[in-house]
């Protein structure tokens, strides 16, 4: 786990990134998430020594909950993680898909646990590491 830390610290001082997460936040998003959401919603995590996110296929709208039970430790190698918030739910074949979105609760959840989050189209992107800050302002 040392080599791996060394590896993890190499790259954010190459990249010049600084850190908006701990683990204390980490674990509070996962546990708010699997104890007070309404749903589990998917989501990917790219970690700063691979080169591409898992999973690598990751659509608008899933009809699938994530592993929110997964550890995602180590924390300090998490660069990003996207959630998607449209949830796919069929009644049948003749009844038509419903999709319902999640974002503004999700929204929310990450205020109140003071996590900065990027909004883009229908999935939030929390940071676990950025170059900079300005990613997190809104246009008034």
């Amino acid at each position: 786990m040392e080599d791996y830390k060394i590896k993890v610290q190499k790259v954010i001082n190459e990249r010049q990134l600084s850190s908006v997460m701990n683990n204390t936040k980490w674990r509070g998003l996962q546990s708010a998430i699997k104890e007070e959401f309404p749903i589990t919603p998917s989501f990917q995590v790219k970690f700063l020594l691979d080169d591409y996110a898992h999973p690598e296929d990751f659509g608008e709208e899933n009809w699938y909950s994530g592993d929110w039970e997964v550890d995602l430790h180590p924390f300090f190698a998490v660069e990003w993680i996207r959630v998607n918030l449209k949830v796919k739910s069929s009644k049948g074949l003749l009844l038509e898909t419903k999709v319902t979105d999640y974002a503004d609760e999700f929204i929310q959840l990450l205020k109140r646990l003071k996590i900065p989050f990027v909004k883009e189209d229908s999935t939030i992107l929390i940071y676990g590491y950025v170059r900079s800050t300005d990613i997190f302002r809104t246009a008034d």
